[in-house]
């Protein structure tokens, strides 16, 4: 009667791991909201706060760089007999002010508008990467949960077959055999426990980086929908990764950054300006009056030429270097999705294997065995086996269902967009 008892409860265990593992909850804990977490990921991660700073420092860079350069107020004394301050024959005051030749400042404010705009792509390109981290570490710490409960519902049945193996020993239905094996899968499943315990502490403490929360907070259950789909077709990945990626984006601005550059080099060909008011008066006479002065700089002097055609060769280079920078990137990306692509793609279709037909077979295969057991035909042994073999299968099922979550989130994170699972 009671070995019949203890059967039935692990076929009933056996089709709650299994149900478990198909929705993707626990029953340890509260849950924690996968969106809700990447809203507050997006409030309160250092990263993506210093990126977001560094965009306002960059904007605000920008308007500098379209400025006239600060005037320059000077005060002299002139003409003094022995630096004796009241006999000075001449006192001035003077007003300078340095003209950029015109378009010189358009020119420098447009690579300064660039500048900045790379910080806002820099800043999307940061919470895209944040955003994938997050997820794949939610979904870890989901398969890691998973397991855990598989473990411990294992555990407990190992403990029940380890008393029913003692007491068919004592009575002599069984070796010793059958009680040392079951003692030392016992063993084998506290070390795993130990060891998830151990990933389950470093996941979190991952997530809680990424979180930037106290280290007195904690994290609850990971959750994942019951179903799994991806209809997501490669051309429509690539198409949108072009649109949206944040990265590909910053680096085919750097080539409309390095076209500006080189407008800016070959204009400092031309003169820049300088216009100053003289105020003057003698401090022991009674002149007072003012005085203009004029100046204009000369970029094109034999022994500075030499300056400005290394600033547009540099220029040129640069924009040369933006060019192939672009083109890696975007390179890297189209590889990037077509491999994540497959991945998921095949990570989805061994899913749908997993619920269809090699755990519906592997549960058959334990009923089997537990009947087999009833009729005397097999051993305990066997029936743990059977057992054995359905919580590892259930457990590759898991792992591929972590695969599969994190696949997508590095689809997503590769295109620069959410949800293209689904997209066609």
């Amino acid at each position: 009667m009671r070995i019949s008892l203890i059967l039935s409860l692990l076929v009933f265990v056996s089709a709650v791991a299994f149900c478990r593992g198909s929705s993707g909850g626990t029953s340890r804990g509260n849950a924690d909201d996968l969106d809700l977490l990447i809203a507050e990921a997006l409030d309160h991660n250092q990263e993506v706060r210093a990126a977001l700073y560094q965009m306002r420092v960059l904007d605000a860079r920008a308007v500098q760089a379209g400025a006239l350069a600060d005037p320059e107020l000077t005060y002299m004394r002139e003409q003094m007999p022995g630096f004796r301050w009241n006999e000075a024959l001449m006192q001035k005051f003077e007003l300078m002010q340095m003209i950029p030749f015109p378009s010189k400042l358009s020119a420098r404010r447009q690579v300064a508008d660039y500048t900045a705009e790379h910080a806002h792509h820099d800043h999307l390109e940061r919470v895209n990467d944040v955003i994938a981290r997050l997820k794949n570490a939610y979904v870890e710490l989901w398969y890691i949960q998973h397991a855990i409960t598989l473990n411990e519902e294992s555990e407990r049945l190992l403990l029940q077959f380890s008393q029913i193996a003692r007491t068919k020993f004592s009575v002599g239905t069984a070796p010793q055999q059958d009680v040392l094996k079951a003692l030392v899968e016992l063993e084998r499943l506290q070390n795993q426990l130990i060891t998830l315990r151990q990933q389950e502490g470093v996941t979190k403490s991952m997530m809680m980086a990424l979180l930037n929360r106290e280290p007195g907070d904690t994290l609850g259950t990971a959750v994942l929908p019951e179903s799994v789909s991806f209809s997501a077709h490669p051309d429509t990945l690539i198409t949108l990764a072009m649109q949206y990626r944040p990265m590909l984006l910053h680096d085919s601005l750097g080539v409309e950054e390095g076209k500006a550059m080189l407008t800016l080099a070959r204009r400092e060909y031309f003169p820049d300006f300088t216009i100053g008011v003289q105020y003057v008066t003698e401090p022991t006479g009674m002149f007072r009056g003012w005085s203009v002065s004029a100046g204009i700089s000369i970029p094109f002097a034999p022994w500075t030429l030499g300056k400005a055609s290394a600033r547009v060769e540099e220029a040129d280079a640069t924009v040369e270097r933006a060019h192939a920078a672009y083109h890696a990137s975007r390179d890297m990306i189209v590889a990037t999705v077509r491999e994540m692509y497959l991945r998921a793609s095949s990570q989805c279709r061994q899913l749908t294997s997993y619920r269809r037909s090699i755990l519906p077979q592997a549960e058959q295969s334990l009923q089997a065995s537990l009947t087999a057991y009833q009729n005397g035909s097999v051993d305990i042994l066997m029936l743990i086996d059977a057992y054995r073999t359905l919580v590892e299968l259930r457990m590759e099922s898991l792992m591929t269902r972590m695969q599969f979550e994190q696949s997508v989130a590095e689809l997503e994170k590769a295109v620069g967009l959410t949800g293209v699972a689904t997209m066609k």
